[in-house]
């Protein structure tokens, strides 16, 4: 494994690799910014939330804890999104092979401790769902699973406890991440060794996803999908043993680290970049304990098996 190429630049300010500066955003050894990082903890089965700058050892500030029935194992992905109907919602997927879970809590006045009983929609996946996202304006949800399929989920209107599966792709192997573009109106998804593109068309049950563009190839197993939120028109890309910047104007795909198994890679608006690694890829849970940051200073929560982690945020870019 390339393992400590990224780590030791990293603590060091700087990386052995080829765009160091676009990792790091050349940011001094400083105090950190302080925001709020979502962590998909496979170890406790917890969705939960923690500051940057915060205790890691102590309880998080909130957390979503669907148990471990129908398919709720091993979280994957956790995302927030602002609406109108539900103020902001966090969408998650969770699972083990031929079993698992997309669901929607409303996250604006219900607390800081929900479990499955504040879900307002869910559904079974059985195509090992790893990411989800929501397409806004169009009460449609979009569920990347695994295993060979796109799921595309309709409302009859902006309530979320109708949605139902309106169309299923089968031709974009082994997707991992989708990802709207809202400046682009466009649904970024990567897996196998292809990032794709869609457009949407209609809207609440007749929404559907229509292939735009020439696929872009790389090495692959593509893996994450991310906005650069220090650079807007970019997105940040990993697969099995690469990370990339992926221009959205261009379509041009930069090598920027070439780390093994970076499951989950997200840059901050100041510039710092955050990721998570898997220690032991031949076993699951695939995380570790520790969330590594491009500023150095990493956190650790203690006992933790970390897939993603995520900024909370519900910007698209």
């Amino acid at each position: 494994m390339r393992r400590r190429s990224l780590l030791r630049g990293a603590a060091a300010g700087a990386l052995a690799a080829p765009a160091a500066a676009a990792l790091t955003g050349n940011r001094a050894a400083a105090e950190p910014v302080n925001y709020p990082i979502a962590l998909t903890n496979q170890k406790t089965n917890v969705f939960e939330v923690f500051d940057r700058t915060g205790d890691w050892a102590a309880a998080s500030t909130w957390s979503f804890s669907p148990g471990t029935t129908n398919g709720w194992d091993d979280p994957f992905e956790i995302r927030f999104r602002e609406t109108t109907r539900y103020g902001t919602i966090a969408l998650m997927t969770a699972g083990v092979p031929g079993n698992g879970r997309a669901g929607i809590v409303q996250v604006t006045g219900k607390g800081n401790r929900l479990d499955r009983g504040d879900l307002i929609w869910e559904a079974s996946v059985s195509s090992y769902p790893h990411c989800i996202e929501r397409i806004p304006n169009v009460a449609a949800v979009v569920v990347a699973g695994t295993r060979d399929r796109i799921h595309v989920y309709g409302g009859a209107n902006s309530d979320h406890s109708t949605l139902r599966e309106v169309q299923t792709i089968t031709d974009m192997p082994k997707p991992h991440a989708v990802l709207w573009d809202d400046e682009n109106s466009l649904l970024w998804v990567t897996g196998g060794t292809k990032i794709r593109t869609y457009k949407v068309t209609g809207a609440n049950s007749t929404a559907r996803l229509v292939k735009y563009g020439t696929d872009i190839t790389f090495a692959g197993n593509g893996h994450d999908l991310q906005p650069d939120y220090a650079n807007p028109g970019k997105l940040t890309v990993t697969d099995s043993g690469r990370c990339y910047s992926l221009d959205k104007a261009t379509r041009k795909l930069t090598v920027f680290s070439e780390e093994n198994y970076v499951k989950s890679y997200v840059r901050h608006p100041s510039g710092e970049a955050m990721w998570t690694l898997d220690p032991t890829p031949s076993d699951p849970p695939w995380g570790g304990p520790t969330v590594y940051f491009s500023q150095g200073l990493s956190k650790t929560r203690p006992g933790a098996q970390i897939y993603k982690a995520r900024i909370v945020t519900t910007r698209f870019h």
